[in-house]
């Protein structure tokens, strides 16, 4: 509780009579991370030995631990109890993590005005590394500083400030050259017993320059040096140099800045372990090199700190210490450039730190891993209390807490659900490229999701503009790409940095790191992921994998990469071992789906949109409907490969028609159970791998069972008139009921909230000895107090928890001078002291010992729970499929009743020829907009219809518009949602292919026509008369006369050859007079309304037949607001050409026939037998379509 009135400071003799006060509590928060004062033998009060060190903090007098239950069923006491350990932090404060740690920084200056502050402005920084790097014998020697208020301020991390914050630096100095003036403050919180420091000798607070300017150069760079991609190079003025200068008045800290300069100069000039500077071709931005030189004078924490970070030199290690999270040098520049978090220059260790509590530590590494950096965590793998308990060698490496690398966070292989915010899979993809001998190219591609653990092979051959490559990065988008370097082609690596942002690439040495087949086979087997009886035993392989060996080596080389990427990031086991690998499609067989390529899926905008790449106003943002997580990345996969064969879609239709009206109460019942689901998909990886927090497995558990109570509801509702759905629901695994149940009673679900893991008595034997002990030195510590109570005759007296001092014997003070005089003070307030006795003392340290020991217990219970669960990973699997393909049918459910009236369920038809016929059609993506869309009316195909529409009219008419409509009508009618039509009736269409718009690509070097005719050549090779294809413009990235007879030449290709529904839009006016005959051609327009007077033009967005009468720029020119001027000059000028084009195009006509060229080129290639020549270029052309085609010939001559 905050004080209101804060009492004088005392004078100077009381302050030392009295001894600390809690004025200093700003301190306490660094004092774990500066060397603790050394004080003489004769002034160091005798302090039994004790791995736990004197502290003590304000606790809720309220607790008293005879009483309490808390003492037997404290959650933290079980496997997170605070124990003894390297830093004098206290327990946290619920610190916001996205709070800049600098803000708590000023909030300690608020308070500075106090006469100690300014007093502590004159003192220096003793700069050294953290008390978990010394021998615990120090912890007797300790200058004790706290004040309850403050407690939970603990565990901010708070840097020594720069020069110019000397309020800021006064909050948390530690002065050991300085005589101590220790003071107290009357009031009724924590005052701290305390120890009289050894004298010594005044030294004057060095003062930092200002910055130069070099300087600040460096530290702006340096963010960006860590990025993939940068040309940083470091020289002499922009490397980071680490010496700190300092005035003259201060030799010491002078003389460590030229010590530390000396020590690091190899910061300055960087080189890779190979000492290849940064401009070297080869320059490997992953290693440092550190001369031999350097090694001898690390300190063994600096060396255990090195020896990690020289290996991952481009990422940003955060290194445990105690609470906290460190960065130290260039990292912590990085945090300090990016964040604003505070560096502490010339801080612990002689080098340059920044830090986070433990607690904000996934915050923080997202926060990094969003800005493009990749994270390395080093986690402390004891506790100084273990520490102790294993005891040293004698050599100084073992004198510190043991840490280890345990994990690398990358944007393209998170695994934490906490740090990722997207429901979609994320995926990291390795790939290699081989040319054969015909120049054609061979992929192989591997890639996976490791928040699920889903692994994907595939490999095929592709094209010069590699189109299946295309498609499937569009498809994927790939986080994360692994390459061996020097191998992709220029295209292919445009392809793949052109359908992604903010990608991560990791470019491999081939052979070391990017494994070839053999090395991959020989890791593969030496790690026995798979049992095998020898080396060549691949029967328990995965099938994919085991496909991949024998047929697809190119692919397997991929995976070679994929692998050893996994295996530096320390998740290959988590993966391999799981087993959810598949052989993926691109594209699903024509005959069961409909293909889209990955120029439709951009052209449509079915994922992502072209104006910012988010998923605002595209297709699959419009019907993403699903609850749960892993439902939403099951519909991503049925839009990118809607349902072909008329069966299949129906089933789908009748499942929702069963939704939306018989079956509104079963809806319900399923709507309400997946509510709240969490992403089991996602956690029973976690589970597998073990990484899993047992709160969170409670979850997962529950989940499971809420699921199998579903599947006994909903039986009694469905039948096979329903459709799919009932196919869904009987395809859950009968066995899921019996295993789940085996979960009900293995262990305390109360306790398991709080990430605590009790078994029920009897589950595990080792566990219920280890419990049994910590319940039995409680129960005697409990016998202790009641003896106390009944010795000195008072009931007021308890066990109070100070931090991580534990049962500390709480008295008033009127009982002070009964205390035996072998009791030791822990800690006072004005109104109670607390003491250890020594048989508590004793205690204390046993029982704290025997919860190290029970935490590997813990653990280890935890590991076989995992595993029992695990065994089971079909069945959960199974069950995850079932519910997300019913959780897929919600969402069409949903969407098609937001398509507002009309709405249709659409009428597929089994016909030879396409057929498409909608009546009253508006833009699906713009129903329940406030934007009123104009329906049309779209029929195409059929016995008595024209395949293509020759679309005409005047720019921004809406004619890209109709027919983006009609095909995303078409992909929603196939995927079996509803569509916006008061009619909809058409043959299944096999394939949409596209060019739409004028867009060159930058990245992938080319230009608009080419990319034009890039697109068109696709479409000429695979379309089918069941496809349906749409152009756009085609021609105008040429001359009028070359773009001209490109766009004749292809339509009457595809109308009289290909046959398949489309539409043709251009503006080339006089291109319908060449088809006026054409039976399988009728000239479409956009309804306009012009005004010659003014030049003003309404459009109507309204299909209408026949051929527009021009394209109406002069109109669309003055509307834009170009000068009267310009507007009349150039319609002088289009009218004199206009003129003068018909001149000579009818004196050419008197010259020849006036059959088309195509058609008089067809008359030829029949009569010479050169019509074979087709069969090879058209992708479907058998009899029946070679019949039409004469067809077509035969009506345009008569």
């Amino acid at each position: 509780m905050a004080r209101s009135t804060k009492p004088a400071t005392p004078s100077k003799a009381a302050r030392a009579s009295l001894g600390s006060s809690g004025t200093k509590k700003k301190q306490l928060s660094l004092m774990s991370f500066f060397k603790p004062a050394t004080l003489s033998p004769s002034m160091t009060p005798k302090v039994p030995s004790s791995p736990l060190k004197t502290k003590s903090f304000s606790h809720d007098p309220s607790s008293d631990k005879e009483n309490d239950n808390s003492i037997l069923q404290d959650d933290t006491r079980l496997t997170d109890t605070p124990l003894t350990s390297e830093s004098e932090a206290t327990p946290k404060k619920s610190v916001d993590p996205k709070k800049p740690l600098s803000e708590f920084d000023d909030n300690r200056s608020h308070n500075s005005s106090s006469p100690s502050k300014r007093r502590n402005r004159s003192r220096s920084v003793s700069y050294a590394e953290s008390d978990d790097e010394e021998i615990t014998t120090r912890s007797s020697k300790r200058t004790k500083v706290l004040d309850s208020e403050d407690e939970d301020e603990e565990d901010e991390f708070v840097p020594p400030a720069e020069d110019d914050d000397e309020d800021d630096m006064s909050d948390f100095i530690v002065e050991d050259d300085k005589e101590s003036e220790p003071e107290v403050e009357e009031d009724d919180e924590e005052e701290e017993v305390t120890r009289p420091k050894k004298e010594k000798k005044k030294a004057p607070k060095p003062s930092l320059p200002p910055r130069t300017k070099s300087g600040g150069s460096s530290s702006s760079s340096l963010g960006n040096k860590f990025k993939s991609g940068s040309s940083y190079q470091a020289t002499g003025e922009n490397a980071p140099s680490l010496a700190v200068k300092t005035a003259a008045a201060a030799p010491a800290k002078k003389n460590f800045a030229k010590e530390n300069e000396e020590r690091y100069q190899w910061l300055v000039n960087i080189k890779d372990s190979e000492k290849r500077p940064k401009d070297h071709p080869d320059y490997d931005p992953r290693t440092l090199y550190i001369p031999q030189s350097a090694w001898s004078k690390f300190t063994a924490f600096e060396k255990q700190y090195w020896e990690i970070k020289c290996q991952m030199w481009n990422t940003v290690v955060f290194f445990k210490k105690g609470k906290f999270y460190e960065l130290y040098e260039n990292d912590a520049m990085i945090a300090n450039k990016e964040f604003d978090l505070k560096i502490a220059g010339g801080g612990r260790a002689n080098m340059k730190l920044a830090g986070i509590p433990e607690m904000s530590f996934e915050y923080w590494a997202k926060e990094f891993i969003s800005h493009g950096y990749k994270v390395a965590k080093v986690d402390q793998k004891e506790t100084l209390l273990a520490k102790e308990m294993r005891g040293g060698s004698g050599v100084k490496e073992e004198k510190i807490i043991k840490r280890e690398l345990t994990s690398i966070l990358t944007g393209g292989t998170l695994t934490d659900l906490n740090m990722i915010s997207d429901d979609m899979s994320i995926y990291c993809l390795s790939i290699k490229e081989e040319t054969l001998d015909d120049g054609s190219k061979v992929f192989g591609v591997a890639f996976v999701d490791t928040s699920t653990g889903e692994l994907n092979l595939i490999e095929f051959q592709d094209d010069p503009e590699c189109t299946k490559l295309e498609t499937l990065v569009t498809q994927v988008k790939p986080k994360e790409v692994i390459c061996e370097k020097g191998n992709l082609s220029s295209i292919a690596t445009k392809i793949l940095k052109f359908n992604a942002q903010n990608q991560i690439w990791n470019s491999m040495n081939p052979i070391s790191e990017f494994w070839d087949y053999d090395i991959t086979l020989e890791t593969l087997v030496k790690s026995k992921y798979y049992e095998a009886a020898d080396l060549d035993d691949y029967s328990k392989f995965p099938p994919a994998l085991k496909e991949a060996i024998e047929s697809h080596k190119v692919c397997f080389n991929a995976f070679g990469g994929l692998l050893s990427y996994l295996k530096v990031l320390k998740l290959d086991e988590s993966i391999m071992t799981l087993a959810n690998m598949n052989q993926y499609s691109i594209s699903k067989s024509k005959t069961s789906n409909l293909i889209l390529d990955g120029i439709t899926l951009n052209n449509l905008e079915i994922l992502n949109n072209s104006f910012d790449g988010g998923d605002r106003g595209t297709l699959f943002k419009l019907i993403n409907k699903a609850i749960t997580p892993f439902g939403k990345r099951t519909l991503k996969h049925w839009v990118l490969h809607p349902l072909m064969q008329i069966k299949d879609i129906n089933d789908r239709y009748d499942s929702i028609e069963y939704l939306m009206n018989d079956g509104l109460e079963l809806r319900t019942i399923l709507e309400q159970s997946f509510t709240g689901l969490p992403d089991l998909e996602r956690l029973i990886s976690r589970v597998h791998s073990k990484t899993l927090r047992f709160k969170d497995f409670l979850k997962v558990i529950e989940a499971f069972e809420r699921i199998s109570t579903l599947i006994n509801q909903v039986e009694e509702f469905t039948n096979e008139e329903s459709g799919v759905l009932f196919k869904y629901i009987k395809k859950f695994p009968s066995e899921l009921k019996s295993i789940i149940g085996e979960w009900e009673d293995a262990f305390d679900r109360a306790q398991a909230k709080n990430d605590v893991i009790i078994p029920n008595k009897g589950i595990d034997e080792t566990f219920d000895e280890s419990y049994g002990k910590i319940q039995s030195y409680e129960s005697t510590l409990n016998e202790h107090l009641k003896e106390y109570k009944r010795t000195f005759k008072s009931n007021e007296i308890v066990f109070r928890d100070s931090g991580k001092e534990i049962y500390l014997i709480e008295f008033p003070n009127k009982l002070e001078k009964k205390v035996p005089h072998d009791w030791q003070q822990m800690g006072s307030t004005s109104k109670v002291k607390r003491f250890w006795s020594p048989e508590v003392r004793t205690l204390v340290k046993e029982l704290l010992e025997q919860k190290e020991l029970h935490k590997t217990v813990c653990d280890t219970l935890k590991f076989r729970m995992y595993e029992r669960f695990d065994k089971h990973y079909s069945v959960w699997m199974s069950t995850i499929k079932s519910i997300s393909s019913i959780d897929c049918l919600l969402a069409l459910t949903r969407t098609s009743e937001t398509m507002g009236y009309p709405s249709c369920r659409p009428e597929f038809v089994d016909s030879e020829h396409g057929l498409v016929d909608f009546k009253e059609l508006r833009h699906p993506c713009f129903v329940g907009t406030t934007k009123e869309f104009i329906p049309n009316d779209i029929c195409l195909g059929g016995e008595s219809n024209a395949n293509f529409g020759l679309l005409t009219g005047a720019n921004a008419a809406g004619k890209s518009t109709i027919m983006r409509t009609t095909a995303l009508a078409i992909i929603l009618s196939q995927l079996g949602c509803y569509i916006p039509a008061s009619l909809a009736k058409l043959s299944p269409i096999d394939r949409i292919m596209t060019r739409l718009g004028a867009n060159d690509n930058i990245m992938q070097g080319k230009s608009t026509f080419f990319v034009e005719l890039s697109e068109t050549k696709k479409i000429l090779s695979n379309a089918t008369t069941k496809s349906l294809v749409i152009l756009d413009e085609l021609g105008r990235g040429g001359s009028s006369s070359d773009g001209y007879a490109i766009a004749e030449s292809v339509l009457y290709h595809l109308s009289t050859h290909v046959q398949p529904l489309g539409f043709f839009a251009t503006h080339y006016g006089t291109l319908g007079d060449a088809f006026k005959n054409h039976p399988q051609i009728k000239p479409l327009r956009m309804g306009i309304l012009i005004d010659n007077n003014s030049r003003n033009i309404t459009f109507l967005y309204k299909l209408e037949e026949g051929a527009a009468s021009g394209s109406f720029g002069m109109n669309v020119a003055s509307m834009c607001g170009i000068s009267e001027d310009i507007v009349s000059k150039a319609e002088v000028a289009a009218t004199e050409y206009e003129q003068t084009s018909k001149l000579r195009r009818r004196a050419d006509e008197d010259k020849v026939a006036k059959l088309s060229l195509g058609v008089q080129s067809d008359f030829a290639w029949f009569a010479g037998d050169k019509i074979k020549t087709l069969e090879h270029d058209v992708l479907d052309y058998n009899e029946m379509v070679k019949q039409r085609a004469l067809e077509t010939l035969f009506r345009m001559v008569d």
